[in-house]
């Protein structure tokens, strides 16, 4: 299903950018993501998090223990930052941030402990953050085949895969699988988000020859086939333009003032059901086999 997850993730990109024009602000036109404790909520190891809470003090440096599995298991690692005043891609307003890269702990839900001199002064619950495994690479032509891989599970049931996109330029369609992993779902259980938590794309059946969904059976999970059109011409009209700069060392603000978006990784979101119903349990998925396959300049429902 992990296969089926990673074309979808190229599907976020695609559909969100086709439904802007190139000069519409580098796909940065989405509606912000919502106010959090934590965002993104989830996140690979290596990747840098921003943490709020009304306890931050500007300027202050803070330790940081991303625990795994919930509060009062005691595993996991440590993390440091430095808290600081900037505006929030919320809502444009200024508060205090604390960023801090994820270190290298297990996947699945992960408490997030925040401590200043010994003494913890706020704590982001296990049920609001989850870790994912490092972006997996696509190009834009050929298979990629993951042996042994394993997805993210949140605390809810929901499987996460970040794929990173950047590389991929031309129109390609694409087609995934997971083999041994017989997960099933629908368009309505799929969501795609970026690295700053944005919600990139809903998958819409509304748009003819976008996608298709194939069920799979008692070993391989759901499939689908995905076209996504070029990016050549975005690509080369966002990097001509001095508007699109990026003002902030965070990447999340142009110099215009108007919001920045990632497009190079999208998370995906998967709400999928073995054929007991169930989902599967927090933490990490069995390991499985996931294919990805990518064939340059597909047309739409070829």
């Amino acid at each position: 299903m992990r296969t089926t997850t990673v074309a979808i993730g190229l599907l976020a990109i695609g559909m969100a950018l086709t439904a802007a024009p190139a000069h519409a602000g580098c796909g940065c036109d989405k509606p912000p993501p919502p106010r959090a404790s934590v965002r993104p909520f989830v996140a690979s190891g290596d990747q840098t998090v921003t943490v709020f809470d009304n306890t931050l003090d500007d300027g202050k440096r803070y330790d940081v223990f991303f625990e795994t599995g919930g509060a009062g298991t005691g595993v996991g690692a440590w993390s440091q930052g430095k808290a600081r005043r900037k505006r929030d891609i919320a809502d444009g307003q200024n508060r205090v941030h604390l960023r801090v890269r994820v270190p290298e702990v297990a996947l699945g839900p992960t408490r997030i402990n925040v401590y200043r001199n010994n003494s913890l002064v706020f704590a982001v619950s296990h049920q609001l953050f989850t870790v994912a495994p490092r972006p997996l690479t696509l190009d834009t032509a050929g298979s990629v085949v993951r042996p042994a891989y394993r997805a993210a599970v949140g605390f809810d049931g929901t499987i996460y895969i970040p794929v990173d996109v950047s590389r991929i330029s031309r129109a390609t369609r694409f087609w995934g699988t997971a083999l041994d992993l017989p997960i099933q779902f629908q368009a309505s259980n799929v969501a795609m988000y970026n690295p700053q938590g944005y919600l990139m794309q809903l998958l819409d059946p509304s748009v003819p020859g976008l996608f298709e969904l194939y069920a799979g059976d008692q070993s391989t999970s759901t499939t689908l086939a995905y076209w996504r059109h070029e990016f050549v011409t975005w690509k080369t009209e966002h990097f001509r333009s001095e508007h699109f700069l990026v003002d902030d060392a965070d990447g999340e603000w142009h110099v215009t003032g108007t919001r920045h978006v990632d497009h190079d990784v999208i998370v995906v979101a998967v709400r999928g059901q073995l054929a007991n119903g169930l989902t599967l349990p927090p933490g990490a998925t069995p390991p499985f086999q996931l294919v990805v396959t990518a064939e340059p300049e597909g047309t739409p429902g070829s």
